[in-house]
C-alpha cells in the first residue's frame, strides 16, 4: 500500500469518527450555563425559627451573559414598612436586573416582590474566609457590612429545584453574624435551622440548565 492510499484511509476514517461525534452531540446538547460566582446569604431572626429581621443575598459574579460584577440585596423586616429597607446594590445595573429576574425569582417565589430600590456601589471583602468573612458594599447613602463567623469546613452541595435549573457550589455554613448598615449592627441572630442555613457562604456557584 503506498502513502498516498494510507492517506485516504486514515482520512476516511478521521472522517468518519468527526460525523460519528457530531451525530452524538447533536443527540446530546450541550449544557448551557446560566451563571456562576460566589452566592454567599445570610437571615437574622427574632429567635430560632422566628420571623426574619434582615435579609442578605450576595453574588460576585465570574460569568454570566450580561459579564461581570456585584450584586448585593438587603431586605430590613418585610421591606414594606415606611423605616424598612428594599435594596439592591450593584456596580452593573443590568446584570443586577438579570440576576433578580432571571435567576433569584426563578428560585424563591415574589422574591422582586415589592421591587428593590436600585443602588450604585462598590464592593470590597476582608478575611480568611476561615473562621470569619465580611463583604462591603459601599454606596453614597448605604454602608452595608455582612460579616460571617464561626465557619465551618466547605462541603460540595447541590440542587435540583423545579425551576430547571442544575445548582451545585462548594458551601461553608456559619454559625454567628452580623448585618451592619452605616454603622449600626441590625437586630436579630443567626439561629441553627434544618434545611437551608440561616448563614453561608456559597462559593464556585454555578447554574445550568
Amino acid at each position: 500500500m503506498n502513502v498516498r492510499s494510507t492517506r485516504r484511509i486514515w482520512g476516511s476514517i478521521v472522517a468518519a469518527v468527526c460525523a460519528a461525534s457530531a451525530g452524538v452531540a447533536a443527540q446530546q446538547s450541550p449544557t448551557k450555563i446560566h451563571i456562576t460566582g460566589e452566592n454567599p446569604g445570610m437571615r437574622l431572626r427574632d429567635r430560632e425559627g422566628g420571623r426574619v429581621l434582615a435579609e442578605a443575598n450576595y453574588w460576585r459574579v465570574t460569568w454570566s451573559p450580561l459579564g461581570t460584577g456585584h450584586v448585593c440585596y438587603l431586605t430590613t423586616n418585610d421591606g414594606k414598612g415606611p423605616n424598612d429597607l428594599r435594596l439592591v446594590l450593584t456596580d452593573n445595573e443590568k446584570l443586577a436586573d438579570y440576576v433578580t429576574n432571571e435567576t433569584m425569582a426563578k428560585l424563591i417565589q415574589g422574591f422582586a416582590d415589592p421591587p428593590y430600590k436600585v443602588v450604585k456601589a462598590t464592593f470590597e471583602f476582608r478575611g480568611d474566609s476561615l473562621k470569619e468573612r465580611t463583604e462591603t458594599c459601599k454606596s453614597d447613602q448605604y454602608n452595608v457590612d455582612v460579616t460571617w463567623r464561626g465557619l465551618g469546613e466547605g462541603v460540595y452541595g447541590e440542587m435540583r429545584p423545579p425551576n430547571g435549573f442544575l445548582m451545585q457550589f462548594i458551601i461553608m455554613t456559619a454559625t454567628d453574624g452580623e448585618i451592619r448598615v452605616n454603622g449600626t449592627k441590625l437586630n436579630g441572630a443567626v439561629y441553627p435551622e434544618r434545611g437551608r442555613p440561616n448563614a453561608y457562604l456559597a462559593f464556585a456557584e454555578t447554574w445550568r440548565k
